[in-house]
């Protein structure tokens, strides 16, 4: 088999082969089946990467907790005063009420930091919360404090 050039060519007849006939690629299956199966292994490598991240490295996001700071300042408060209007106080009873009453802020700031640590949480007071679930923690900060659970609902702090 030969190809005709034009007449007015100056390049001479060339014999055509089979395999120059059937040199062009068919560019239809191929390539689209290798193009999906790339979009897919993209896809799968993507997909493992970020659960492999989500389970191991990823924390947790943190949540709210709640603490009364009133009502456990309101429990020291009241046995501070109870402390000094009972009669025949003494001078060591008075300084032993100022004592409690500067050790006070110190401690609940640090039992607050000890159960900030523990819940992983972040401790908002509870007058701060509008709506929305919350986790109390004022038993537990009474609890640190050596505080009964129980002073709250009687209104004063001595433990029953």
């Amino acid at each position: 088999m030969t190809e005709i050039t034009r007449a007015g060519s100056n390049s001479a007849e060339v014999p055509a082969t089979e395999d120059q006939a059937g040199a062009q690629p068919e560019m239809g299956g191929d390539f689209l089946m290798v193009s999906w199966i790339s979009l897919l292994m993209a896809l799968l490598v993507s997909t493992v990467t970020l659960a492999a991240y989500h389970f191991w490295l990823a924390k947790p996001t943190a949540g709210f907790a709640v603490v009364d700071l009133a009502s456990v300042v309101k429990i020291k408060e009241t046995e501070f005063t109870t402390l000094l209007s009972r009669p025949n106080v003494s001078d060591e009873d008075r300084k032993a009420a100022y004592l409690m009453v500067s050790r006070i802020g110190p401690a609940i700031e640090h039992a607050v930091d000890r159960l900030q640590k523990e819940c992983g949480c972040t401790i908002v007071v509870k007058s701060a919360v509008i709506a929305g679930p919350a986790e109390d923690l004022t038993p537990r900060l009474k609890a640190m404090l050596g505080m009964s659970t129980g002073t709250e609902a009687q209104g004063f702090g001595e433990k029953p």
